[in-house]
C-alpha cells in the first residue's frame, strides 16, 4: 500500500473533517476515500466494501486493513468493511443480491456530491 503525496479530507455529517493518512474510516465515503488514498483494489456491494487481492499481502498491507476497520473473511476469501452497517452473515454472495462497482470508477466530483 502507497500513499499519494495529496491528502483528501471528507467531512461528516457532524463537521467532523477525516483525513485517509491518519484517521479510521467511519462510514462508506470514509472507507472509499480511504482506500482510493491507500491504493487498495476495493469494490463497493451495498453498502460495504470488499477488497480482494490476487495473493496473500504484506503482512503491512494486512495490518493497515485491520486498522482501518476491515475484518478477513475467510468464507469468500475477501476483506470486509462493514462501514457502520453491521448484519449478520449471509449464505449467498452479496454481489449477487447488491451488484458491485469498483472503488476506483468513483471520481473526487461524486465524492463532493454525496459529502
Amino acid at each position: 500500500m502507497t500513499t499519494e503525496t495529496t491528502t483528501t479530507t471528507t467531512t461528516s455529517e457532524a463537521g467532523e473533517k477525516f483525513n485517509p493518512a491518519t484517521d479510521r474510516p467511519r462510514n462508506l465515503i470514509d472507507v472509499i476515500v480511504w482506500c482510493k488514498f491507500h491504493q487498495v483494489p476495493a469494490d463497493v456491494v451495498g453498502r460495504w466494501v470488499w477488497v480482494k487481492f490476487e495473493e496473500k499481502p504484506a503482512a503491512e498491507v494486512r495490518e493497515n486493513l485491520k486498522a482501518a476497520g476491515f475484518r478477513w473473511c475467510k468464507k469468500r476469501g475477501e476483506w470486509a468493511h462493514n462501514c457502520g452497517h453491521p448484519t449478520r452473515s449471509g449464505h449467498g454472495n452479496p454481489r449477487y443480491k447488491y451488484g458491485e462497482f469498483s472503488v476506483g470508477l468513483i471520481t473526487d466530483a461524486d465524492l463532493a456530491a454525496v459529502a
